[in-house]
């Protein structure tokens, strides 16, 4: 259950410092300048990453590929283990294949998660 918003900040910007922040809004697809404050807050105090948009659209897209992995393995596995498997020939290379796209997928959601970490250091 989402937690309520009932406490306010009020804080004071110069104008190169409120345009930053509107900038962070858009680059971040957040609503609203809160919504940026709350993210750094929550990131600063160890409850992130809180992923962007389009971190978030290809973190979704990678569970969605490692889910069909799971899949795809689940039902090897049933027949392996069913006996409707027995005239399979092993294919080592395919083993191989499967294993260097999981680890893709774990490169990019680690990518992901270190450029949600270090988007304070990096934004320009």
């Amino acid at each position: 259950m989402k937690r309520p918003l009932n406490r306010n900040l009020r804080i004071r910007l110069n104008e190169d410092e409120d345009k930053a922040l509107v900038d962070l809004v858009l680059t971040w697809g957040e609503r609203t300048r809160s919504g940026v404050v709350r993210k750094m807050i929550r990131e600063a105090i160890g409850q992130g990453p809180d992923l962007s948009k389009d971190n978030l659209d290809s973190f979704r897209e990678g569970v969605r590929q490692l889910a069909a992995v799971g899949r795809n393995i689940n039902q090897i596995a049933r027949a392996i283990n069913s006996g409707h498997a027995d005239n399979c020939h092993w294919d080592s290379g395919l083993l191989v294949a499967v294993t260097q796209q999981i680890r893709s997928l774990e490169n990019e959601v680690a990518a992901i998660v270190m450029r949600c970490r270090n988007r304070w250091t990096h934004h320009g």
